[in-house]
């Protein structure tokens, strides 16, 4: 049988991506299963080799922090592994209290959900109506791009925006019959680019049949008035604002939220939403670490968590700037984006750096566009300023190698694993 152009692009797109993974995972910077006994955050052991962690997403700290833990046990020996019932039916007695906190970090009614992925799931075909417009930023998070096919199979009109194109959103919503929802990262999650709140702010003042939602879970937590994220602390809500988090990040913990000042709003996704209805409750172990981690946010420690943070991004974009190492953005937050180019060069580059002692972020097409492969690199309060300092001047070193025409690509398979530990 003859294969159609699609199918066979479709094809080739997956064979390529299937050979890049395969070759990552031979060469140790991705799909791997890291060996430690024990949870170190600053550093990771694979192959036998202990290397700096600049892939971790803890960006406070939170997920072995001893409070949360010692909620987590004590919630075990209560109420068990599992609470194995739907929600639509009985949930277990945490999810209250876990409910007020959140909605005292963020100031709005929430649902909570068993991951960001299944609370888009849930709120997205809830919220958007047949004959509405749905316009997603081309650089939004894939979990949000997975909810479209649905949308467009229940009456909605699918579009894509370029990044950040607000003047382009305002046309589609000045000529769309329907409401026009547009979907957005807070925190763009490969190269750390903050959306720009005030102006799509006065954007959605401007267009009554504007609605954004908003998927910020790379912020929850190490930024913003009692960790609400720096886009909800930059836009304020609205009535037209929806939110989404997850709590898998910053926060320490598991699950995800969708947030709006409308409880009826809420109460509909809640009971209406599918993965709501059909999919599986967040075990009472989680639950109980999700209401430690809540209290520590609530509480005035946070300022001084987010304080020592802050410090540690500052000095990734200060120390770049002195060396010359090229970020993507260099906006205040923990995520970097250091560009290489082809796929080949960006992979050997992954390869380089493990081989020197740090495991950063290759990414590589669809993770970014064609051609503009990088490495990603994140902070946390695990990394200490002179390992973060150690890790740039090698990266800078990698880089210059392998960019460009005249690059040095060494594929060499890590037989040995990594053959140094600057950090150490």
């Amino acid at each position: 049988m003859t294969r159609s152009p699609t199918h066979t692009s479709s094809s080739r797109a997956v064979d390529h991506f299937l050979r890049y993974t395969r070759l990552g995972r031979e060469l140790g910077i991705s799909r791997q299963v890291i060996e430690d006994e024990e949870f170190h955050g600053d550093s990771i052991t694979i192959r036998g080799h202990r290397v700096a962690n600049f892939g971790l997403c803890s960006y406070l700290g939170l997920g072995d922090d001893p409070r949360v833990v010692e909620a987590a046990v004590d919630a075990l020996r209560r109420y068990g592994m599992s609470y194995s019932s739907s929600t639509a039916y009985t949930s277990s007695t945490l999810y209250g209290p876990l409910r007020e906190r959140l909605q005292s970090m963020l100031g709005a009614s929430v649902v909570i959900a068993a991951s960001t992925t299944l609370a888009h799931l849930s709120a997205l075909p809830v919220l958007v109506r047949a004959g509405d417009t749905v316009v997603i930023d081309a650089l939004a998070h894939a979990s949000l791009g997975g909810v479209l096919p649905t949308l467009g199979n229940n009456g909605a009109t699918i579009r894509s925006l370029a990044h950040n194109d607000l003047d382009r959103l305002a046309e589609i919503a000045e000529s769309a019959l329907g409401r026009t929802w547009y979907l957005c990262d807070g925190l763009y999650s490969m190269q750390g680019m903050r959306a720009p709140a005030e102006d799509m702010r006065e954007l959605l003042d401007r267009h009554e049949n504007l609605w954004i939602y908003c998927d910020d879970a790379h912020s929850l937590g190490w930024s913003g008035r009692h960790g609400r994220g720096q886009f909800l602390d930059r836009f304020g809500w609205h009535p037209r604002l929806v939110m989404s988090y997850g709590l898998s990040k910053s926060f320490g913990t598991l699950g995800g939220v969708v947030a709006t000042l409308d409880p009826e709003l809420t109460e509909l996704i809640e009971v209406t939403g599918g993965p709501m209805i059909f999919g599986g409750p967040l075990p009472p172990p989680t639950l109980a670490a999700s209401i430690a981690s809540a209290d520590i946010h609530l509480s005035p420690e946070l300022d001084h968590l987010q304080a020592d943070l802050l410090e540690r991004i500052r000095l990734v974009n200060e120390y770049s700037a002195q060396i010359g190492l090229p970020l993507a953005s260099t906006e205040e937050t923990p995520l970097f984006f250091v560009e290489i180019g082809p796929v080949m060069s960006t992979i050997s580059a992954g390869a380089a750096m493990l081989r020197d002692g740090y495991f950063l972020n290759a990414a590589v097409f669809p993770a970014v566009p064609r051609n503009q492969g990088g490495v990603r690199f994140t902070v946390t309060r695990y990394n200490s300023p002179e390992q973060i300092v150690d890790m740039l001047d090698a990266l800078l070193e990698v880089r210059q190698t392998h960019e460009g025409p005249n690059a040095v690509i060494d594929l060499t398979a890590l037989e040995d694993g990594p053959v140094s530990a600057r950090h150490r």
